[in-house]
């Protein structure tokens, strides 16, 4: 008995593997294939980006003239062109990894089928030995032999059923890492989206420019270098006020008050911390639209996380309660198509992760309790999560890794170097220059 189950076993796992291994084997050459002509189109993007970048600082490096303004805000322009054109490959790749994850998924999930199948024969087996008494069982085999014959098989029918919960439980387990790489991918496609989106606001606030520099100088140099003059003196009013600004808590713009404040408590750069927030949020523009019942609860709750919904829920209901707000209409992001909503104000915590950084928000902002939609502390929140990721080392590398683990948390890796995090590098280098060198 035990040996019949064991071939029928092994032909039905031979026949699946015929044929559903096979034709995705083919499947996944091509689109390895597809994969490698995108990577190598993004290099080429990148090479274009990069000729891009070294004429414009190529040009900032000459004298400062109507000519060479316009050439730099052109070749930014086409900078921006060929990045939005690169994340468009980008993203056609995206759709080509969720593609084999769902395949992968779909794989799994009828392997674990399978063997929940081949698992039910066998427990019927076992079920019919333990309908017999072991009296029957002796006196229907003419032979001692015969009955320990079958003794040994109800033992290896058992044995089988041991090991398909081994294989369930180790597919089981294989699955979640792939849903969890599907988050992941889903995640990258919704932010490299944003950013695609952002770029292009970019293009239209420099041709913006270009366009009010033509129409206020009317292409003549010498009108040209009479606004730069005065653009050049009110730089170095920012630059005055900036230093004023811990000594008699002036205020040129809220924004940089608090990211002056929140890195001088954490060591992190006050430019990366309006780099990070402006990517978040818009430094508070953006907080969300979503209600925490349909956008993050019962989004989670649908997704089978029971446990972290309740969690999710229990917090933000504790700190809407604390701060006297109306939970029911406090807006949070809106749920994503690659997960769940529910992040919290300006720096875009989600519930659990504020509360366990309130403390230290308190401690640093003296408001007790911190709030999530309040500058002050929300700035501050982000600047020790940065600092806490390396941001505090004040180095690319460091700051690099803090934003990837403030996106990514424990599977930050991927995020490391990827264009969303050169996107904040990026940013946090025009506020460096703009407001602090």
């Amino acid at each position: 008995m035990s040996k019949l189950l064991s071939i029928i076993f092994k032909s039905i796992v031979f026949l699946l593997l015929i044929t559903l291994v096979i034709p995705f084997v083919v499947k996944a050459a091509e689109v390895d294939e597809l994969k490698r002509d995108l990577e190598n189109q993004i290099r080429r993007k990148q090479a274009e980006i990069d000729q891009h970048q070294d004429k414009i600082e190529e040009t900032q490096q000459k004298a400062k003239t109507l000519n060479n303004e316009i050439y730099i805000l052109e070749s930014q322009i086409n900078k921006i062109q060929v990045q939005v054109g690169q994340i468009d490959l980008t993203i056609q790749k995206s759709d080509l990894n969720i593609g084999e994850i769902d395949i992968q998924i779909g794989l799994l999930e009828d392997k674990i089928n399978q063997q929940k199948a081949l698992l039910a024969e066998y427990i019927r087996t076992v079920a019919q030995y333990d309908q017999e008494t072991l009296l029957e069982v002796i006196l229907k085999n003419e032979k001692f032999s015969d009955f320990f014959d079958e003794i040994n098989a109800l033992e290896s029918v058992q044995e089988e059923i041991h090991k398909i919960l081994g294989v369930i439980q180790l597919v089981k387990g294989e699955l979640g890492e792939q849903r969890n790489e599907l988050e992941d991918e889903r995640k990258e496609q919704y932010r490299l989206k944003t950013l695609q989106l952002v770029q292009q606001r970019s293009i239209e606030n420099i041709q913006w420019r270009k366009e009010s520099i033509l129409n206020k100088t009317k292409g003549e140099e010498r009108a040209y270098q009479q606004l730069i003059q005065g653009v050049e003196e009110d730089i170095v009013f920012i630059k005055e006020q900036l230093s004023l600004l811990e000594r008699y808590n002036l205020t040129l713009e809220e924004a940089v008050a608090h990211a002056i404040f929140a890195a001088s408590k954490t060591g992190v750069r006050p430019a990366f911390v309006l780099g990070v927030l402006e990517a978040e949020s818009r430094l508070g523009l953006n907080v969300g639209t979503g209600n925490w019942k349909e956008d993050m609860y019962q989004c989670y709750r649908g997704l089978g996380y029971i446990t972290r919904a309740e969690k999710e829920k229990n917090a933000f209901l504790q700190i809407a309660q604390e701060l006297g707000l109306n939970a029911d209409t406090q807006p949070v992001s809106a749920e994503p198509w690659y997960g769940c909503g529910g992040a919290m104000g300006v720096a875009q915590f989600m519930p659990t992760t504020w509360l366990a950084y309130k403390d230290r928000v308190a401690a640093l902002t003296g408001n007790n309790p911190p709030n999530p939609w309040v500058h002050k502390d929300a700035f501050m929140a982000a600047a020790i999560k940065l600092s806490n990721g390396g941001a505090n080392q004040r180095t690319e590398i460091g700051e690099r890794t803090a934003y990837a683990k403030y996106l990514g948390g424990s599977r930050y890796q991927r995020w490391v170097y990827h264009s969303v995090t050169s996107y904040v590098i990026n940013l946090a280098a025009n506020f460096q220059r703009e407001y602090f060198d």
